[in-house]
C-alpha cells in the first residue's frame, strides 16, 4: 500500500489558497499553456479492428472515434498520428502496443494530438505499451482516461518519448513504468489532476524527467519510486502536490535524483535525504520529499516547461549532378525529402531556398523545387530548414553551370624519349582561346608537372626513363569549369647492334642503362673469331590482356639476338656465358611511380621456349645495378617480384 498523507502545513495551505486566487485556481507561473483550437475536421473515422499494416491517421480523416473496447497495433506495425488529430476511445477503452509494434504521434505547437473520451459520459482505460514495443509522443494532450491503472502504461523493454504533453485528470496514475530495459524520456511534460500517483516507477524501468510538471491541488502523492532495480531522475522541473511530492520506497538501495527543481517554495522542499543519498533532509517550506531523495540544488522560482528540441538535419538531392557543369538554362531539380528532424514530421518543416547564397530571402519553399542559372560559373544553393520549435538547419551545395571546354592536343615525339605538344585546337564556347589557361602532367599520375600556360604555348619534354605514359592535358576557362584529355606514349630507344670478335667486348644500350659483357673467357673461341653481332632491341611489358589504361605499371624489357657475323646464323645458345649488368633507379619506382620496392623484390625473367614459361635468371643485386649471367638469348623482362603473377601475359610494344 502506497502511503497517503492527509494533512500538511496550514500555513502553506492558506499560501496554497492564496496563489489558487491570484491565479485563477491555478499556478499560471509554470503550468502549460492550453492547447490550441484545432482546425475544422470533418466527419471523422470509425476505427473498430486492430491495426494490422502500417498506418498513417490524418488530420484529414479526424476524428478518429474507436469504438472497438480493446484495440492493438500488431507486432511490425506502425501506427502514425499528424498533428491536429483527436482520437476519441470509448468507455473503458484500450489500444495495446505489442512488442514490435510502434505509434508515433508527432504534433506542433498550433496542432496538438488528442486522446480523450468518445462522450462526456465515458472515460478509457489506458495505452498499454509491451516489451519491445516503441512510442514517441510530442504535442500530445491525453484527457479523462486512467481507469485501469495509469493512462500510460509502459511494461518491459522498449525506449519510448513523452516530448511536451499533457495528461490531465487521470483517474489512477498518470503514468506507470517497470520491467527491465524500459527506457522512459520524459521532457516538458505537465502532469495534473490524478487518482494515485502523477508517475509511478517499479522494478527494472529507467525514468528520466525534465523540463515538467506535476501537479495536484487535492491530498495527492506526485511521483513514487518502488523498485530497488529502477532508477529516477526528475531534474529541472515543478513539484507541487499536497501530499508527498516524491515517495521513494526503497531509500536502503537507490537515492532518486531530484537537483534543480522548484518546489512550490523559494526555501525548497520539507524532509527528502538520507537512506543512501548521503545528505540530509532540507528545513524548507516547499513540497514534502520521502526519505531517499536527493533535492540539492532547488530552484528559488519556477522552471520553464521545456521539452526536447533538436536541430533539423537538412540533405538534398541535386539534379543533373551538380558537379558535372551544364549550359546555362538547365532545369536543376532540388529535393530535399531526406531531410530529417527528430521531433517533426517532413511535412510539419518548413524550407527555403536560396539560389545563390546571397540572403535574398527564400526563392522558393517547397519540399521540391527547380531553377535554372542563366549564367555559367561556380553557383552555390542553400536550403534553411525551420521545425516548429523555430529550430534551424542549413546545408549548402555548389552547382557547376555553364559550358565546359574542350580539351585536345597533338603529340609529336621530338626523338625516342621527348615529346612536343600542342593544346591549341582546344576550345570553349564562351571564352576566346587566348583565355583558356592549361596544365600538363607528363607522366598522367594525377600530379600537376608545370604551372598555367597559355593555350598557344607549344612545350616540349623529355623523360627520363623507358616505359608507357599518359601526358594529360587540362584546360581551364574563366569559369573555372575544366576539361582535361590524354594519350598513351611509349617512351622506348632504339634498338644498338654491336660485333664483337677477337677477345669480345661489350654492347650498350641508347638510353645507357644495359650492358652485354662477351669475352673470349666465358665463350667458345670459335665464336668469338667468326664474329657474334648482338642486338638489343628494347620493349616494354603490359600486365593483364595487353590492355594499357592510364595507371598500369609498364616493366623494362628487352631482346638479345646473336648471330654468326660469317653466315648470319641466329645463335641461341653459346657454350659459355655472358654477362648482362641493368641499371635502375628505385628512387624512380618510389617516387614517380608510387611503388614500395626494395631491391630484394627486383627480378631478371628470360622466356624459355623449350619450359614454355618465364625462367628466373641467376643474378646479384647492388648499389643500383642488376648483373645477370646466362648463355641465353631471347625476351628478357626487369619485373618486381609481386607483379609475377603478370609474367605469362607479358605483351611486347615497340
Amino acid at each position: 500500500m502506497l502511503p497517503v498523507i492527509t494533512s500538511f502545513n496550514a500555513r502553506r495551505l492558506g499560501v496554497l489558497f492564496l496563489t489558487m486566487c491570484i491565479a485563477g485556481f491555478g499556478l499560471t507561473t509554470f503550468s502549460r499553456a492550453s492547447a490550441p483550437e484545432r482546425a475544422a475536421a470533418p466527419a471523422g473515422t470509425t476505427i473498430g479492428s486492430d491495426i494490422t499494416v502500417d498506418t498513417t491517421w490524418t488530420l484529414a480523416g479526424s476524428p478518429y472515434y474507436v469504438t472497438k473496447k480493446e484495440i492493438q497495433i500488431n507486432p511490425g506495425v506502425t501506427l502514425t498520428i499528424d498533428p491536429g488529430v483527436q482520437v476519441l476511445l470509448r468507455d473503458q477503452g484500450k489500444i495495446h502496443i505489442a512488442g514490435g509494434a510502434s505509434l508515433i504521434a508527432r504534433g506542433t505547437p498550433s496542432q496538438h494530438i488528442a486522446f480523450t473520451q468518445i462522450d462526456a459520459y465515458s472515460r478509457w482505460k489506458t495505452i498499454n505499451h509491451y516489451a519491445g514495443s516503441t512510442s514517441y509522443y510530442r504535442y500530445v494532450d491525453f484527457t479523462i482516461g486512467g481507469k485501469d491503472m495509469a493512462m500510460l502504461h509502459y511494461e518491459g523493454s522498449g525506449t519510448h518519448t513523452l516530448n511536451n504533453c499533457t495528461l490531465d485528470h487521470s483517474s489512477k496514475h498518470g503514468i506507470y513504468a517497470h520491467g527491465s530495459g524500459l527506457n522512459l524520456r520524459i521532457a516538458g511534460v505537465s502532469i495534473t489532476h490524478f487518482g494515485l500517483y502523477a508517475l509511478a516507477v517499479d522494478e527494472g524501468a529507467a525514468v528520466h524527467m525534465t523540463g515538467s510538471n506535476v501537479f495536484h491541488t487535492g491530498p495527492k502523492n506526485g511521483v513514487s519510486l518502488n523498485g530497488a532495480t529502477s532508477a529516477l531522475t526528475i531534474t529541472h522541473s515543478n513539484v507541487f502536490v499536497p501530499n508527498l511530492g516524491i515517495y521513494n520506497q526503497v531509500p536502503g538501495s537507490f537515492c532518486v535524483n531530484a537537483q534543480y527543481n522548484w518546489w512550490n517554495d523559494a526555501s525548497g522542499p520539507a524532509g527528502g535525504g538520507g537512506g543512501v543519498c548521503g545528505v540530509g533532509g532540507n528545513g524548507g517550506s516547499g513540497t514534502i520529499l520521502s526519505t531517499g531523495v536527493d533535492w540539492r540544488n532547488y530552484l528559488a522560482s519556477p522552471a520553464p516547461i521545456v521539452g526536447i528540441e533538436t536541430t533539423p538535419v537538412p540533405s538534398f538531392t541535386v539534379s543533373p549532378d551538380p558537379s558535372v557543369a551544364q549550359p546555362p538554362g538547365t532545369t536543376y531539380t532540388f529535393n530535399a525529402s531526406i531531410s530529417t528532424d527528430a521531433e517533426d514530421y517532413l511535412s510539419s518543416l518548413d524550407f527555403c531556398w536560396d539560389w545563390e547564397d546571397d540572403g535574398g530571402g527564400c526563392d522558393a519553399t517547397t519540399v521540391v523545387a527547380t531553377h535554372s542559372y542563366a549564367s555559367g560559373g561556380l553557383h552555390t544553393a542553400r536550403l534553411t530548414v525551420t521545425d516548429t520549435d523555430g529550430m534551424v538547419g542549413t546545408l549548402t551545395q555548389d552547382i557547376q553551370a555553364g559550358y565546359v571546354p574542350t580539351a585536345t592536343f597533338t603529340l609529336t615525339k621530338t626523338s625516342w624519349a621527348q615529346i612536343e605538344v600542342d593544346p591549341s585546337a582546344s576550345s570553349d564556347v564562351e571564352d576566346a582561346p587566348g583565355d583558356l589557361l592549361v596544365r600538363w602532367d607528363w607522366e598522367g599520375d594525377g600530379v600537376w608537372d608545370t604551372g598555367a600556360y597559355s593555350v598557344t604555348d607549344i612545350l616540349t619534354h623529355a623523360y627520363d626513363h623507358i616505359g608507357r605514359y599518359w601526358p594529360t592535358l587540362s584546360v581551364e576557362d574563366t569559369d573555372g569549369l575544366v576539361d582535361t584529355s590524354s594519350m598513351a606514349v611509349d617512351i622506348i630507344p632504339p634498338a644498338a647492334t654491336k660485333v664483337i670478335s677477337g677477345s669480345g667486348g661489350t654492347l650498350t644500350s641508347v638510353d645507357g642503362t644495359v650492358w652485354v659483357n662477351v669475352y673470349t673467357d666465358t665463350v667458345a673461341g670459335t665464336v668469338i673469331s667468326d664474329g657474334l653481332v648482338i642486338t638489343h632491341t628494347p620493349w616494354i611489358t603490359v600486365p593483364i590482356g595487353c590492355s594499357a589504361v592510364p595507371g598500369d605499371f609498364t616493366y623494362q624489357g628487352f631482346t638479345l639476338a646473336a648471330e654468326s657475323q660469317a653466315d648470319g646464323q641466329p645463335i641461341e645458345q653459346i657454350s659459355g656465358t655472358y654477362t648482362i649488368t641493368i641499371a635502375y633507379d628505385l628512387d624512380y619506382y618510389r617516387d614517380v611511380l608510387g611503388l614500395l620496392v626494395a631491391e630484394n623484390v627486383l627480378k631478371l625473367y628470360r622466356w624459355s621456349d623449350a619450359d614454355g614459361e618465364w625462367v628466373l635468371v641467376s643474378f646479384t643485386v647492388d648499389s643500383g645495378q642488376l648483373v645477370a649471367t646466362t648463355n641465353s638469348f631471347g625476351d628478357f623482362a626487369l619485373v618486381l617480384e609481386p607483379h609475377k603473377v603478370y609474367l605469362p601475359l607479358v605483351c611486347r610494344s615497340y
